[in-house]
């Protein structure tokens, strides 16, 4: 809540009854929304504190040039600890803190793609891209949150809802290899099958 005579501003945790002052006046949030994220697509009055979900799209490129569209959805939350002035000054620091943590994420995810193969990345796609985010502590084990230190925002986990390649050759190369694999697998279990009932 802005104050244009003092020049100040207040935030209330709610919820809350307020009253506004002769001069006061409710800021509106500007956030980014949509799939993929474009900016300015929610107009809001309160900064929801969480826990609540973002969903994105976005395009990778692979170290062999596959181009993949990912659907990434992440869990987030503010952690706050005293509700004082500097803790709610530091929340709205970020204007548009959806924005800012998919760009952030989708860069590091890029970043990872792009030094594996399609191959590598279609079998272990999950810990390359929680791998990315979180970061990978002392003992090589994957981190639990990805905080963002200027607004108290924390990504808690990712959810990889869909893999898909742009490319119309890629996509169909990618067929054509999981139906091979049915088939080795489909072709073994036959001649396992055979075998045993010849021994019988």
């Amino acid at each position: 809540i802005y104050d244009y005579k003092e020049k100040k501003a207040r935030v209330i945790f709610g919820p809350e009854l307020v009253m506004l002052g002769p001069d006061e006046q409710f800021t509106q949030l500007s956030l980014s929304g949509g799939k993929p994220k474009k900016p300015n697509q929610i107009k809001s009055l309160c900064l929801l504190l969480g826990p609540d979900f973002a969903t994105d799209i976005i395009t990778v490129e692979t170290a062999d040039h596959a181009r993949l569209s990912l659907q990434l959805s992440y869990n987030w939350h503010f952690e706050i600890g005293d509700k004082g002035e500097a803790a709610a000054a530091k929340l709205f620091s970020v204007p548009d803190f959806t924005g800012d943590a998919c760009k952030a994420i989708a860069s590091r995810v890029r970043g990872a793609v792009a030094q594996v193969q399609f191959d590598d990345f279609h079998k272990n796609s999950a810990k390359i891209i929680r791998s990315s985010v979180f970061g990978i502590d002392a003992n090589n084990k994957v981190r639990d949150v990805f905080k963002f230190p200027q607004n108290s925002l924390a990504i808690t986990s990712i959810d990889i809802q869909s893999v898909e390649p742009v490319d119309q050759r890629t996509r169909d190369a990618l067929q054509k290899s999981v139906q091979l694999a049915i088939e080795i697998t489909t072709n073994s279990q036959e001649a396992t099958a055979r075998h045993e009932a010849e021994r019988l």
